[in-house]
């Protein structure tokens, strides 16, 4: 448990004790890359305080990063143990407040029911979706662009969920407005996030009866396969990590997807090199995670006793923030980071999806969502174009979730106004009737 309180804006500074810096505010997520790196080069492990208030240690160097996901004494839970008596609904707690080995007793029962294999037997319909909602997309947009996010991105996302969790189409309209809601809770109020959270635990429980009766091929039947067979955890436990497998496979996904666009449309040379060689997309998307994360840190961790990194020794209590963005663009662990390279033999050692004991239960959905997504984009679309400069684009959420609110883009490349047309007589050029 974390032993300094909060300190609100505008809290007074004891006498002699210096204001910790607050790098992390609302600039943060249009230029996390530049903060970052300032940080990783001059004072790679320091004392933040955060736009909530807290005091935080930031690790930033790759080699550190790495330590600090696979250190036990950096922990999830605080040091508490989830009492299971206790009856909570789906999302009351989920994976990220447990460490081993009740981490490890919950997770593993969705280990054998998320590997790429048993992912690939989705591709057909997943590949299906993508290209009914591109043709939909270019259908209505005549000549104008394509707003990504709205039109491809989250709905991709979320049918792609369907389709691995085999969800009835007559229930899935239903089912996108919790999960989209609580994926961006701006401007919602308290009793709209209660209320989405009761609509997915109750969809959720409501599958877990439904595939007792008739198991199937879907994710949710081979969950509760391995929970019949291996045991190990309460009703609640296995409602909460259908939940979250739910509700973190689709904005983080989402997210990723429009970074990726982004990412390619700032270097218009590597989409068309990629366009020619599909061949080389899965590859590829390692790089775009490394490139640009929708996370830029993970899971906020707290030090159980005092624990180095290099020369300095975050002390026992505190709240830990290890920079995985700062950690994909370490030049010594990524020759030339700030170059976006899809050949990049290093690239796989990015920490978009952590590592360790925490490390994504879904990575191989959404390696897979991002390669189809990219697959079909770069078929279809060969020289598109931002509709807006990249540097307007607005980004929301917080430092500990960048979003991408929009994404307007033009398939067919910019818009070019007619040129004057010289008329057969002497005189000004003219225009086309």
């Amino acid at each position: 448990m974390e032993t300094e309180p909060a300190v609100t804006a505008g809290t007074p500074v004891p006498a002699g004790r210096p204001r910790l810096p607050e790098p992390l505010g609302a600039g943060f997520v249009d230029r996390p890359a530049e903060v970052l790196a300032e940080i990783r080069e001059t004072c790679p492990v320091t004392r933040v305080r955060t736009p909530a208030g807290r005091p935080a240690w930031l690790v930033t160097r790759a080699e550190d990063v790495r330590a600090g996901f696979m250190d036990p004494r950096l922990s999830l839970s605080g040091g508490r143990t989830p009492d299971p008596a206790v009856r909570r609904r789906a999302l009351d707690l989920t994976l990220v407040n447990y460490d081993p080995p009740d981490h490890t007793r919950i997770r593993r029962l969705a280990t054998p029911a998320l590997t790429p294999a048993r992912m690939a037997a989705h591709r057909e319909r997943i590949e299906r979706a993508a290209a009914e909602l591109l043709d939909a997309a270019d259908a209505a947009r005549g000549r104008g662009p394509v707003e990504l996010m709205d039109a491809f991105a989250r709905p991709f996302a979320f049918r792609s969920l369907c389709e691995v969790f085999d969800v009835p189409e007559a229930e899935r309209a239903a089912l996108y407005e919790p999960v989209a809601l609580l994926a961006d809770k701006t401007g919602r109020t308290a009793a709209e996030v209660d209320a989405s959270v009761t609509r997915i635990d109750a969809f959720v429980r409501g599958e877990m009866a439904r595939r007792s009766a008739a198991p199937g091929d879907d994710l949710v039947s081979r969950v509760l396969a391995a929970w019949r067979e291996q045991g190990g955890a309460s009703e609640d436990e296995v409602a909460s990590l259908l939940a979250m497998l739910l509700l973190a496979g689709f904005d983080s996904t989402v997210q990723a997807m429009g970074m990726s666009v982004v990412a390619l449309l700032a270097h218009p040379e590597v989409w068309q090199r990629l366009s020619e060689e599909p061949g080389r997309i899965p590859r590829a998307v390692d790089e775009l995670l490394r490139w640009d994360t929708p996370g830029s840190f993970g899971t906020k961790r707290v030090a159980l006793e005092d624990i180095r990194f290099g020369d300095t020794v975050i002390p026992a209590g505190s709240g830990v923030l290890l920079s995985v963005a700062a950690a994909n663009h370490d030049p010594r662990c990524h020759a030339d980071p700030g170059t976006l390279d899809p050949g990049r033999s290093t690239a796989s050692r990015h920490l978009s999806f952590g590592l360790g004991p925490h490390y994504c239960p879904g990575s191989g959905l959404a390696r897979l969502e991002l390669t189809v997504a990219l697959t079909q984009l770069l078929g279809r679309w060969r020289r598109p174009a931002p509709a807006v400069p990249l540097s307007q684009l607005a980004w929301g959420g917080g430092y500990l979730h960048r979003r991408l609110a929009a994404l307007p883009v033009l398939p067919d490349g910019p818009v070019r106004r007619p040129l004057p047309v010289s008329c057969p007589s002497a005189g000004p050029p003219c225009r086309p009737r």
